[in-house]
């Protein structure tokens, strides 16, 4: 046995938070499915951008509009007077 107990309990800890991770991601993605079926049926699909989640691009996009919003870095020539 190379590894210690407490190496071993750590490692049960995360793959145990792991499978409980995955497990909640299945229902919340079963339950956005479902959302989605009712709102096509009701509502004729008008909310689908709502209860989709973003494309990849557009996540990206939205994390660097929020990065350049929040960002400290003063662009321009801030050091010549005018």
């Amino acid at each position: 046995m190379n590894q210690t107990p407490e190496w071993l309990n750590r490692k049960y800890k995360q793959a145990e938070r792991e499978k409980w991770e995955d497990s909640r991601l299945n229902i919340i993605e079963g339950m956005k499915s479902l959302a989605l079926m009712i709102d096509c049926v009701f509502n004729k699909g008008r909310a689908h951008q709502d209860i989709l989640p973003p494309t990849y691009e557009e996540a990206l996009q939205k994390q660097l509009n929020k990065k350049e919003v929040h960002s400290k870095f003063v662009q321009g020539t801030w050091w010549k007077s005018e």
